[in-house]
């Protein structure tokens, strides 16, 4: 692949229009039903312009990272790191979450790798506790309604 090869030139990504909402008249309202229809239908066509658009970004950002490690130029980082152990994992036919996390850890520094094993020992004390607290919680709001109703 050469340089001019990995130049896009495509125009970039727009969310496909709203749907447009019939305008009611005077003498006819729509129902309840028909609004809310409505409502959904615009939010899912937001959503799904919303999804495309991270796609497109998406892809594009892949497509340059491939151009660079086809020039030579590797990323570096924790996040480059998982994702290219992932995707070797992937086509050996291994688990690439499995690989990706263990990329991730690996190129993580010394003084992180600490910190993130203090907090995920801290996350596993402190849960139970948590799951009483929320208990006790729901146990009084259980009370505190019975008594109420």
């Amino acid at each position: 692949m050469t340089a001019a090869a990995a130049v896009d030139d495509r125009p970039a990504p727009q969310a496909p229009a709203l749907a447009e909402a019939p305008q009611a008249t005077t003498e006819e309202m729509p129902s309840a039903g028909d609004r809310l229809k409505q409502v959904a239908i615009a939010a899912l066509d937001k959503l799904a312009g919303a999804a495309v658009v991270k796609v497109e970004e998406l892809s594009d950002k892949l497509g340059d990272m491939a151009a660079d490690a086809v020039s030579g130029n590797m990323p570096t980082g924790v996040g480059a790191n998982a994702l290219m152990k992932g995707v070797l994992a992937k086509m050996e036919g291994k688990n690439p979450v499995i690989a990706a996390l263990k990329g991730a850890f690996g190129a993580m520094s010394t003084g992180t790798k600490i910190w993130l094993s203090l907090a995920l020992i801290l996350l596993a004390v402190l849960s139970p506790v948590a799951l009483l607290v929320l208990a006790l919680v729901l146990l009084v709001a259980a009370i505190v309604g019975a008594v109420k109703g």
